[in-house]
C-alpha cells in the first residue's frame, strides 16, 4: 500500500516559508534559463502619451500665416530688386550717355573718303548705340557716288563700324555737251561720277560725242574688256560702230571691229600681243586674226 502524507499544520508550517527563498526558476535567473531555455523579461508598463509627447494644439496653425507673409515679402523684395536692375540697365543702354555713339570707323572708302562716310552718319553722334539707326546710315552711305554697297555694325560701347565696297570704273567717256572732264562708268554702264581725267587703268573712250552709234559701240567694248587687258588700254577709239580700236599704253594697237564676241577677241589678242615685233593685232575676225609689225 502507498503511504499518504498529510500537509503539516501548526506553527512549524506557518514558519516554513520564512526560512528562505525556495530555489526555482522564479528566484534564480540562471536556473530559470536552465529550466526553460530562455530568459523571460518582465512586461513593460504601457507608455502614456502626455502633453510633452505631442505638439501643443493650435501652435502650427498660428505660425502658418506669419510664415507665408514673410515669404511673400521676400518674393516682393526680390522682384523689386530685379525690376530695379533691369530698369537701370535699360536706362543705361537706351537713354543715357554711357553708350552714346562717339566714333565712326570707316574701311574700304579709298575713293569715297572716310570724311564723306562719317558725314553720312553725323546725325547719329550722341545717340545711345542701341538706338542708332543703322539702316538710315547704310542708305545714306550707299547714295555716295563711289559706293556700291555698305554695311554698318555697332561696336560697344561708343563706336560704329562702316565697311564700304566701292564701284570699279571700267571706262571713261567724254563729258556730255562739251563739258570739260570725263564721265566714269562702272561695269554695268552706269555713271559713277565725273572726273577731270580717266584714272590709271581706266580706258578713255575717244569718240566724237555726236556719233551716237560709234560712242555706243566703243563704250560697249570698253565695258566688256577683261581686267587684265583693260589695264593695258589707254584709249578706245571708233570712227563707226564697226571700227572700234584699242590704243595700248605700250604703243601697240588692237583692231577690235564691232562689239560682240568680246571674250574670244580678248583671248586672241592677249595671245598675240606678247609676240616679238608685233605692233598691231586685228581680231575683228577672231577665228582668223592677223598681226603686223
Amino acid at each position: 500500500m502507498r503511504e499518504v502524507r498529510l500537509p503539516e499544520t501548526g506553527p512549524a508550517a506557518a514558519a516554513g516559508p520564512a526560512a528562505g527563498p525556495a530555489a526555482g526558476p522564479d528566484t534564480d535567473p540562471a536556473a530559470g534559463q536552465r529550466a526553460g531555455g530562455a530568459h523571460l523579461e518582465a512586461p513593460r508598463p504601457p507608455v502614456r502619451e502626455g502633453r510633452a509627447g505631442r505638439a501643443p494644439e493650435g501652435r502650427g496653425t498660428a505660425r502658418g500665416p506669419a510664415a507665408q507673409r514673410r515669404l511673400l515679402w521676400r518674393v516682393v523684395l526680390v522682384a523689386a530688386l530685379v525690376a530695379a536692375v533691369v530698369g537701370a540697365a535699360v536706362w543705361a543702354l537706351l537713354f543715357s550717355s554711357l553708350t552714346a555713339l562717339r566714333t565712326v570707323q570707316v574701311s574700304g572708302a579709298d575713293r569715297t573718303g572716310a570724311a564723306a562716310v562719317q558725314q553720312a552718319a553725323a546725325d547719329q553722334l550722341g545717340v545711345p548705340l542701341l538706338r542708332v539707326d543703322t539702316g538710315a546710315v547704310t542708305s545714306r552711305v550707299e547714295q555716295l557716288p563711289w559706293v556700291a554697297s555698305a554695311s554698318v555694325d555697332r561696336s560697344f560701347a561708343h563706336r560704329l563700324q562702316v565697311r564700304v565696297v566701292e564701284k570699279v570704273p571700267v571706262a571713261a567717256v567724254p563729258a556730255p555737251d562739251g563739258a570739260p572732264g570725263v564721265v566714269l562708268l562702272d561695269g554695268g554702264g552706269a555713271t559713277i561720277t565725273t572726273a577731270d581725267a580717266a584714272p590709271d587703268g581706266v580706258p578713255l573712250v575717244q569718240v566724237d560725242p555726236g556719233a551716237g552709234p560709234a560712242v555706243r559701240a566703243a563704250s560697249a567694248v570698253a565695258l566688256a574688256l577683261p581686267a587684265a587687258l583693260r589695264e593695258q588700254v589707254a584709249a578706245v577709239t571708233a570712227t563707226g560702230p564697226d571700227d572700234v580700236r584699242l590704243a595700248l599704253r605700250s604703243g601697240q594697237e588692237v583692231v577690235w571691229g564691232s562689239a560682240g564676241q568680246d571674250d574670244l577677241k580678248a583671248r586672241v589678242a592677249q595671245l598675240l600681243l606678247p609676240r616679238e615685233g608685233v605692233r598691231r593685232v586685228d581680231v575683228s575676225a577672231p577665228l582668223a586674226p592677223a598681226t603686223s609689225g
